[in-house]
């Protein structure tokens, strides 16, 4: 059986030394966006960065873009650690 249309396997398969593939869907959110989301203002957002317990923004020029998905997860680690006992970063 012959196959028309597939997904190209460098999107599955990432090489080594390369950053993985970005989901068609990601978004890059503000800051704005990311304090509406995390219930943070910037300078706390800013000072768990600084500690490693917040993902680090993107770069684009003078802009500060972050990860949906980075920010997503972050927020699901802190309610499953809510959720369990334990607290880390926020």
């Amino acid at each position: 059986m012959r196959q028309t249309a597939s997904t190209p396997q460098h999107h599955l398969t990432p090489e080594v030394g390369k950053l993985p593939a970005i989901p068609a869907t990601e978004k890059l959110l503000p800051l704005p966006e990311v304090e509406s989301r995390s219930g943070f203002k910037s300078s706390f957002i800013y000072q768990l960065i600084k500690e490693g317990k917040f993902p680090a923004p993107v770069k684009i020029g003078n802009a500060s873009r972050w990860r949906e998905s980075e920010v997503q997860a972050w927020i699901h680690a802190q309610i499953e650690s809510s959720a369990s006992g334990k607290h880390s970063g926020g």
